[in-house]
This record gives structure tokens, C-alpha cells and sequence, in this order.
């Protein structure tokens, strides 16, 4: 990661249009807080608008679970090289249930060990990205029966969105918070 200080620019809370307070107070509510890579998208409220529902609906409404979610979340933040991404969502799948040896599998970046069809299938379509290669026919129908197409169209827009977090704390540079 290039060092330095934070990149943020700070929206100035008294030039908010009627849509960027929307985003803000709706982005709050469900978070308890302005979640930090909401500092890089609000300078775009459009985008921010957009970006806050999707994530909303991804993270409360979803058919991957809590503990599925956290494990593409990872996959995708290593991927991307967000130090504070991965330190915090490494965190987020333990305490959605991850055992202890398959995060510090993932945290060494090791082929984990995993309980599940649901959790393999996840891992291998990430993982075909990740080479970026195309899944197998096998890769592909393992996801299907295992996810559903909606749970495999839900894995895509959460790498995606992802993809968008872990990029927006790398570039302005999010420090890993201390311990």
C-alpha cells in the first residue's frame, strides 16, 4: 500500500442537497455511523444513492448468509489488497461463525478448509476470478445447485460491491485501525 496520509476530502455537512441527506441519514440508520468508504462515494451523491441501497439490500436481504457474505468479502478484499478491508472483515467471519482454523487458513491465505457446498461453491467462483479465468461447467453447476441463481446473481453484486469498497479504501488509503 502506498503510504501517507489518509485521502478523504470531507463533504461539508453544510452544503448537503436534499438527496445526499437522505443518503447520509439512511446510511447512518442502518449502520449507526457514516461508513468510511461512504467519505470517497458521497462526493457523488448519485452514486452514493445507488451504491446505499445496493449494499443495504446485499447486507440485509441477501440469501448467502451472514457467514457466506463474510467469506466472499474476504476473498475479494486479499484480491484487492485492502489491508483494512480484510482486517475487518477477517474479524466479521469469525464472529459470523467461521472456525478458528479456516481464518487463520484464509488469513495466511491458505485453501481453507470448508464446512459447506454453499461456502466451496463461493470460494471456487471467486477463486476462478481471481486467475482470471472462466468458471468450469463443473465450477458453475456446483454454484448453481449449491447457491441457487440468486444466491450465485447475489455472490456476483457482493464481489462487485466489494470490489468497490476495497478499491475506495485502498486508493484514499484507510489505515488498519490498532488493536
Amino acid at each position: 500500500m502506498t503510504e501517507g496520509p489518509p485521502r478523504y476530502a470531507e463533504i461539508d455537512p453544510n452544503i448537503h442537497s436534499p438527496l445526499l441527506q437522505d443518503v447520509l441519514k439512511r446510511a447512518i440508520a442502518g449502520r449507526g455511523r457514516v461508513p468510511t468508504p461512504f467519505k470517497v462515494w458521497l462526493h457523488s451523491e448519485k452514486l452514493a444513492d445507488a451504491i446505499e441501497h445496493l449494499g443495504t439490500m446485499l447486507n440485509t436481504q441477501s440469501s448467502l448468509s451472514e457467514r457466506e457474505f463474510e467469506l466472499a468479502i474476504v476473498l475479494i478484499a486479499q484480491h484487492w489488497e485492502s489491508p483494512f478491508v480484510i482486517d475487518a472483515h477477517l474479524r466479521f467471519v469469525s464472529k459470523a461463525g467461521m472456525p478458528a482454523p479456516t481464518v487463520e487458513a484464509l488469513k495466511a491465505r491458505y485453501v481453507p478448509y470448508l464446512e459447506t457446498e454453499r461456502e466451496k461453491a463461493i470460494y471456487e467462483i471467486f477463486k476462478a476470478f481471481d486467475r482470471k479465468d472462466v468458471a468450469t461447467d463443473e465450477v458453475f453447476n456446483h454454484a448453481v445447485k449449491h447457491l441457487g441463481r440468486n444466491g450465485l446473481a447475489e455472490l456476483l453484486a457482493f464481489l462487485g460491491y466489494y470490489t468497490a469498497v476495497a478499491m475506495a479504501m485502498k486508493l484514499h488509503r484507510e489505515p488498519v485501525p490498532e488493536a
